[in-house]
């Protein structure tokens, strides 16, 4: 019953017009930009068979929030959120219209896959803090913790749903489609048609957020500039103009993060979670040419239970929090990610030797082969969501966007090396060995996760009492 009023209160939050739109909008461009990702991975994957070719692109997908994401952070605080949110979507909505145009034109022409990959990066600088940030002016202040754990269940949902369920699905059921356009022929494969759907219902998310009410602090503050005689984006222009306001931002939001160990801990437990849902994401088509030998279109099949199941832990994850606290949950959610990642390859490794013959398409191993890939994506939750939740909630509103930035630039900035070290190693010494390097991570973090929380129990336990604390104590003797 009380995992049901969570639910009911985290989705009463809907009835507010403008969160409910909110809402719709990130459900979209969530699930968009993760089913692109998907999508860039195995044209790069089809084009190359390298790991490496295919970290590149994740590298591009992540290079401008590490170089960037400060600044952009910075700046949204300053600017109209909702203007940021309805032109990044129109944005988008024109990058993959010419994408579109130019696979059409040369399909062979791998760059414009890397510039689209590296231009969606970058209009996600300003899109990403801008729409955590705005939330809390469309709720009431008892309604922001329901908020927030609606956006970062949203978050883990549509990345799973893009990622892992909705990118191979399309794929593998869009059809491919011929266009007699002024007597030339021009063939559109399911990669194309599908950008082709995304351009059109990010067209429909601008339409969302264009919509939304103007922040009233935003309103206050320009009409305070006016009343001055100053413009609105003058403080805009001055941020541009004096690098010192920039380091002296970042400096206070990295001394927030770094005098809160729990929040320091949160930003980057959910870094870690992140990072090996895109290094499976990176790897989930080697993994089935490789290890399973079944064809890349096969992926969906593999690893749509690892949505499933990411999809199930954002349920699950406010129950066992309530029962087992923040940090077991977490440590747990390593753990057993860690196990699932072990038992894959050696699952391969029996059945290959149970089934000489036909060991890869044996029912009773792509049984349990699914059912690993769920676990993982179950637990993946259990680290993820609780980390996000605690350093939301341990962020004060005026830094939100800046914090939220931090997160992107510790998870871009980890992103770019994991993503060339995995791809390269993976052609270097082999998909199962890279497996085993993933499970050794997860329980190295688990280890980290439970010494740290644990010293940070005892350094509490051993502070002494404040003084209206002790004062009580002293007269009870007297």
């Amino acid at each position: 019953m009380d995992s049901l009023k969570q639910a009911f209160d985290v989705l009463r939050v809907l009835r507010h017009p403008a969160m409910l739109r909110l809402w719709l909008a990130q459900i979209i461009y969530l699930s968009l930009q993760f089913t692109a990702s998907y999508a860039l991975i195995v044209l790069i994957s089809d084009a190359t068979h390298s790991a490496t070719m295919v970290g590149l692109v994740i590298i591009a997908l992540t290079l401008p929030l590490v170089l960037l994401a400060a600044p952009a952070g910075m700046l949204v605080d300053r600017m109209d959120r909702r203007k940021v949110l309805w032109i990044s979507n129109v944005i988008r909505a024109v990058a993959t219209a010419v994408f579109v145009l130019a696979l059409v034109a040369n399909s062979h022409q791998l760059y414009s896959v890397y510039l689209l990959a590296f231009f969606f990066s970058l209009v996600g600088l300003f899109f990403s803090p801008a729409e955590g940030a705005i939330i809390p002016s469309l709720v009431d202040e008892e309604e922001l913790l329901p908020a927030l754990s609606l956006y970062n269940l949203t978050l883990n949902i549509s990345q799973a749903f893009g990622l892992l369920l909705l990118g191979p699905l399309a794929l593998n059921l869009l059809p491919s489609l011929t266009f007699n356009i002024g007597g030339h022929q021009f063939p559109f494969t399911p990669i194309e048609i599908l950008f082709v759907i995304m351009t059109v219902l990010y067209l429909f998310a601008a339409l969302l957020t264009a919509t939304l009410p103007y922040e009233r602090k935003q309103e206050l503050l320009e009409q305070e500039k006016q009343a001055e005689g100053q413009e609105p984006m003058e403080d805009v222009k001055k941020l541009f103009a004096n690098w010192q306001v920039m380091r002296t931002e970042l400096v206070d939001t990295w001394k927030l993060v770094s005098r809160d160990s729990t929040l320091f801990d949160a930003l980057w437990q959910a870094c870690f979670g992140g990072l090996v849902m895109l290094t499976i994401a990176e790897l989930a088509t080697i993994f089935v040419q490789r290890l399973l030998q079944l064809p890349t279109k096969d992926t969906s099949l593999i690893f749509a239970p690892a949505g499933i199941g990411l999809v199930a832990g954002s349920l699950f994850v406010p129950i066992v929090v309530k029962r087992f606290g923040s940090t077991r949950t977490i440590v747990m959610g390593m753990v057993v990610t860690g196990l699932g990642f072990v038992l894959l390859p050696l699952s391969q490794t029996l059945f290959q030797s149970l089934y000489p013959a036909h060991w890869s398409t044996a029912p009773l191993f792509l049984l349990v082969i699914a059912i690993l890939t769920a676990i993982v994506g179950l637990n993946l939750d259990f680290i993820v969501v609780p980390a996000q939740t605690q350093f939301q909630e341990r962020t004060p509103d005026s830094m939100r966007g800046r914090v939220l930035t931090l997160y992107q630039a510790m998870f871009n900035g980890g992103a770019i090396p994991v993503m060339l070290f995995m791809g390269a190693l993976t052609d270097l010494i082999g998909i199962r060995s890279v497996i085993y390097m993933l499970a050794s991570f997860c329980f190295l973090a688990a280890i980290i996760t439970g010494l740290r929380a644990t010293r940070r129990k005892k350094r509490k336990q051993d502070e002494p009492p404040q003084e209206d604390e002790v004062m009580p104590l002293v007269s009870s003797r007297q």
